[in-house]
């Protein structure tokens, strides 16, 4: 059953040789980037600090400490100096305040409100998103993957309208750069495959190069402009792989564009201007990311980046205290991998599977689901959730982000409805569900996102829940996720989120 979720998760793999790469270059241009931290990083910790000399006391509503095998909340939370101080009725943790000593600030929940601990994205590429961060989208989330539906027309037309846009709204000696796109999800009569996809991108008369990497597999659209550069580097260090001018742009069209390792081409021609752009930008847009997750109710997060300048630039980073609490996942893997059980192969989607444990990525079901029923997979099951429950496997939800939006709830609804986003309109409601026997439950699918999700990273019991003297990694949510509707339930609000 491992092997086959590790062999579905396959796909353009942020571990991807072009990525190296892409990083390797970028330190180069490093040593100043590394000390523009973000100022309003240090002004939050300020701010924190000053707040811890005070207990405030959560009442009104439901404090949820647990989603274990039921759901355990009480009337009322205090909390100080980044601590759970007392659980419970509200005039006992009140009397338990006083009794210490302490004067309180109170905080009355709204009738839906309640608060939940922290929720956990256990599996990201963080610097490698943050350089992706700075292209552009080309999926059906918006250019900078921020929306949590499916973008109901996206089609071909949409991405040659925004690289018409963009190409308006960039400065005039850079590339345009996106990634993210879903060529699967663009096949209609017009476009059948990739090479209708990179036809499509030569009928725009733009003159600046464009670049646009797929999200599904190791392959970059290229326009006109573009190719004519990789060319000529061809060209100017005698890689003699084609005959002529014409055999290459025929391969590439025949390709339906550049292909695995010639990713690598691209590298070796981008501006040295666009490189130090982006490294310039890295700290900050960690920082941005990490805001992002945040203001998504994260309060910790696994990453599982293991090239030197990614080591390099997490380690400037986190000597201010980052926006979210940063764990390193490779390290747990590697040191689970040598007692595991499972053939782990070399694929970024092995570092999801930890012990008897994984992380899986439940977009896969919204979005490619109907992709997945459409084609001959026997009896085989996208993303087994209640399966691997039954066989006794800790599972949680990563969300796939850079190139599916980074959203827990919007996992924990997926994970609830198994709904396949991308099956036609004229599909009715049960038809659109895919597997309905691997649905979680609400109780399930709110512990994947924390307290599994802490399991899997080996910081359980310290986050995934609420407990008297742990950290106060907390949130208050506009709504009850456990009482809203399955269609509600991505829509839920992160009102306050607490990071200790």
């Amino acid at each position: 059953m491992m092997n086959d979720i590790q062999h579905k998760q396959q796909g353009f793999s942020l571990d991807h040789l072009f990525f190296d790469g892409l990083l390797d270059k970028l330190g180069d241009y490093l040593p100043k980037a590394l000390t523009a931290i973000s100022s309003d990083n240090y002004k939050d910790l300020c701010a924190q600090s000053c707040q811890h000399q005070l207990v405030h006391i959560i009442h009104g509503g439901r404090v949820y400490s647990d989603f274990d095998e039921q759901a355990h909340y009480e009337d009322a939370m205090a909390v100080y100096n980044g601590k759970v101080l007392a659980l419970g009725p509200l005039d006992e943790v009140r009397h338990r305040v006083y009794q210490m000593g302490f004067m309180a600030t109170y905080y009355r929940l709204k009738s839906s409100e309640v608060v939940t601990p922290g929720f956990i994205e256990p599996h990201c590429h963080l610097v490698t998103s943050a350089v992706l961060q700075q292209l552009f989208h080309f999926g059906p989330f918006g250019f900078y993957c921020r929306t949590d539906k499916f973008m109901t027309d996206y089609n071909m037309s949409y991405v040659l309208r925004s690289v018409l846009y963009l190409d308006k709204a960039i400065n005039d000696t850079q590339w345009l750069l996106g990634y993210g796109l879903y060529s699967n999800f663009l096949m209609s009569d017009d476009v059948l495959d990739t090479h209708d996809v990179h036809k499509s991108l030569q009928t725009l008369s733009i003159s600046r190069p464009v670049i646009i990497f797929d999200a599904q597999q190791p392959l970059a659209f290229a326009n006109q402009a573009a190719l004519e550069q990789v060319y000529k580097y061809l060209v100017l260090n005698h890689v003699g792989l084609f005959k002529s001018k014409q055999d290459f742009f025929t391969t590439i069209a025949e390709q339906g564009g550049l292909k695995g390792e010639q990713l690598l081409w691209i590298l070796e021609v981008l501006p040295v201007r666009q490189f130090q752009q982006l490294s310039t930008a890295l700290i900050q847009n960690i920082d941005d990311v990490l805001t992002h997750a945040k203001n998504q109710g994260i309060t910790h997060l696994g990453y599982v980046d293991s090239h030197p300048v990614a080591l390099s630039l997490l380690s400037a980073y986190s000597q201010q205290q980052p926006k979210v609490n940063l764990i390193n996942a490779m390290t747990t893997w590697i040191n689970a991998s040598c007692q595991c059980g499972f053939e782990l192969g070399v694929t970024d989607s092995s570092k999801s599977i930890i012990d008897n444990s994984i992380a899986l990525n439940i977009g896969d079901v919204g979005y490619l689901g109907f992709e997945w029923v459409q084609s001959y997979h026997g009896g085989q099951t996208l993303q087994p959730c209640q399966s691997l429950l039954k066989q006794g496997v800790n599972v949680c939800l990563q969300s796939g982000f850079p190139m599916l939006p980074l959203s827990p709830l919007k996992n924990a609804q997926q994970a609830t409805s198994r709904e396949m986003e991308y099956a036609p309109h004229c599909y009715t409601a049960n038809e659109r569900i895919l597997d309905k026997k691997q649905c979680f439950t609400r109780l399930q699918s709110l512990r994947s996102i924390s307290s599994a999700a802490a399991s899997h990273l080996k910081i359980y019991p310290q986050a995934g829940r609420l407990f008297v003297g742990g950290r106060a990694n907390y949130l208050v949510l506009s709504n009850d996720p456990l009482q809203c509707s399955d269609f509600d339930m991505r829509h839920i609000q992160v009102m306050h989120s607490s990071v200790n």
